[in-house]
């Protein structure tokens, strides 16, 4: 009997699988329950605009949480940046030269505190705390009495324009996902995240320069952090100085939602935009329906919860599954190791 079996880049990964289903019997509930949630097929596209800046900095911390690290002050690392843009706009700065300033100056910082971590080997997790209480400090001095607001109608359609029906901010997140998908999967760079992320010491071992690798994600979680701020600003048409900060957990939930360790070493980018995409509309869905905020952090909370029990689980029964099998091959009983027919060992998860 003949098996057909799919080319490895052709398959479909488990966890992958259950959010494609998650996602689409998601967006039937609320399209058959919730009026204007589909909105002749153009609702759910314009719901993206709410989660979007959300998406670019999931994304940021996604590659951070891959090396084992977190990066508590992205949220307001996009405070400080949309804070920038709106009052460089206020003082008549060009659209280019208000958007480059918000994004260097939120690279700089996400350099610092990868420099910090990696050159003193303090704790991310310290380190950015310490960040993060310094960003919201100085966004909230150069936001003043009178936050930046009322920008010009060009900067206002990067967060609320349209391409042919598809907003421009889930453009700029789709493009910056695949950007990194295609680092994490297709360079060194993404090949030496994974391996500082799963064991540091043996990466240094191996010749792979550890503390550059860290330097790189805390950066590129700095640029994220720039572009969602940016995003903010023109989506709202002001700049709170806290207008990032609640953007944190949100973003860390869909990394974790998507299948990343939080430990480091393992998971998917393209999984974290499949749980922002859940998240978000799951928010949105209950927002229309007249569900309070709390009722939604609420909910997003037991699907987290729900879906990292079925998440644990799989992966367990999938392991054992596979030292039964190759225990077999070995030629050991069945009954020392567990069951499971003979097969050819799978190779480790690729990430990204």
């Amino acid at each position: 009997m003949t098996t057909l079996v799919l080319p490895r880049r052709w398959r479909v990964p488990g966890w992958g699988l259950c959010l494609v289903v998650a996602l689409l019997a998601e967006l039937t509930y609320f399209t058959l329950t919730t009026r204007h949630f589909a909105g002749q097929g153009t609702g759910m596209l314009d719901l993206s605009e709410q989660f979007a800046p959300t998406g670019v900095l999931a994304l940021g911390l996604g590659v951070v949480i891959l090396t084992g690290s977190i990066d508590l002050s992205a949220g307001a690392n996009a405070s400080l940046a949309a804070v920038l843009a709106g009052m460089a706009l206020n003082k008549g700065y060009g659209l280019l030269v208000a958007i480059l300033l918000a994004i260097v100056v939120a690279i700089a910082f996400g350099l610092f505190n990868g420099l910090v971590v990696a050159m003193l080997g303090i704790d991310s997790l310290l380190v950015t705390l310490a960040t993060q209480f310094i960003l919201t400090s100085i966004a909230t001095s150069v936001a003043g009495a009178s936050p930046p607001f009322g920008f010009p109608a060009g900067f206002q359609l990067i967060g609320q324009g349209a391409v042919d029906y598809l907003p421009i901010d889930l453009v700029v997140f789709l493009v910056i996902g695949l950007i990194v998908i295609l680092v994490v999967n297709y360079t060194s760079l993404g090949r030496s995240i994974v391996l500082v992320g799963y064991n540091r010491r043996a990466a240094d071992y191996t010749g792979i320069a550890s503390r550059r690798t860290l330097v790189a994600v805390f950066t590129m979680s700095g640029a994220a952090a720039g572009v969602a701020g940016v995003l903010l600003a023109a989506y709202y048409n002001s700049a709170q100085p806290d207008i990032g900060t609640d953007l944190l957990l949100p973003a860390i939930t869909a990394v974790v939602l998507g299948g990343v360790d939080i430990f480091g070493g393992r998971g998917r980018i393209g999984e974290v935009i499949l749980a922002v995409f859940l998240l978000g509309y799951l928010g949105q869905g209950m927002l229309i329906e007249g569900d309070s905020s709390l009722s939604v952090t609420m909910v997003t909370g037991l699907v987290l919860i729900g879906a990292l029990v079925v998440k644990f689980s799989i992966e367990r029964s999938s392991s054992q599954l596979l030292a039964a099998r190759l225990n077999r091959l070995r030629g050991r009983p069945p009954g020392r190791s567990g069951q499971g027919r003979p097969a050819e060992p799978t190779q480790p998860e690729e990430p990204g």
